[in-house]
């Protein structure tokens, strides 16, 4: 996961109806709030490898347009790299505008559906944190509760924007994320990855660009009032990568 915390390290939003959302997983869900629900999700993340320590600051600004269209807001105001060789960054990464529409909810017989659009736009200055390209992709996602543990999977296609001299591929996403309540907490996990946009964990050329990448996540939340939750979270990755996050979301309708 090593240079791509803009994209993947700040893990997105698995929201639970009726409750303040946890800003803990990439994993999208199908299940939505109310129309005209707003919400604000921030943290630190740091992670730690081999190679060097990233750090990033992430935002997420969600709003229920309507009961079945949400929209999302990623700015990510503060990203470092700091690798023990070669050059560093600090700066603004990437923003992503997502928009979600509910297609159905969850029945006896089928999960609830959604599908998402996202537009990744290169705000970042330093080449080390971003592409300066515009990305797109494309989610299909599925929720279903099975006993006490709620299920969430996704699975997008990704069209990257090319920098002049790559030959890059176009990448297919996954995730799939599982909750568990238990009073005011909740215990969640998640396996997220990506095929190669170039040969290798990472292009030397455009370190920024991402190499297929698999990793998982483990981690809670507690509700502390009506309005306000507090997560923290860990993930491992195929570079030996560790990413420690703490978080919270906070409801403000």
């Amino acid at each position: 996961m090593t240079h791509s915390a803009p994209r993947h390290a700040w893990l997105l939003l698995l929201l639970l109806p009726g409750t303040a959302a946890a800003q803990t997983l990439e994993t999208e869900t199908a299940r939505f709030h109310p129309a005209h629900w707003l919400q604000v999700a921030s943290g630190f993340e740091g992670q730690f490898s081999a190679e060097g320590r990233e750090a990033a600051v992430p935002v997420a600004i969600e709003y229920a347009l309507t009961g079945t269209w949400e929209l999302l807001v990623e700015p990510v105001p503060y990203t470092a790299i700091r690798p023990k060789a070669g050059p560093r960054a600090t700066g603004l990464g990437d923003l992503e505008v997502t928009i979600v529409r509910r297609l159905w909810n969850e029945t006896t017989g089928r999960p609830a559906v959604a599908l998402a659009g996202e537009v990744k736009i290169p705000t970042a200055e330093s080449p080390l944190i971003g592409t300066d390209k515009t990305d797109y992709t494309g989610y299909l996602i599925a929720s279903r509760r099975v006993g006490a543990v709620d299920l969430h999977a996704n699975l997008g296609y990704t069209f990257l924007g090319k920098p002049a001299g790559l030959n890059l591929h176009n990448l297919i996403d996954f995730a799939v994320a599982g909750t568990i309540n238990v009073g005011s907490t909740m215990a969640f996990a998640e396996i997220l990855g990506n095929t190669a946009a170039a040969g290798g964990p990472e292009n030397s050329a455009a370190p920024e660009v991402a190499g297929g990448e698999l990793s998982g996540t483990i981690g809670f939340g507690r509700h502390l009032g009506h309005n306000l939750f507090v997560t923290f979270g860990a993930s491992y990755d195929n570079t030996h990568a560790v990413l420690l996050r703490p978080g919270f979301t906070l409801r403000l309708h």
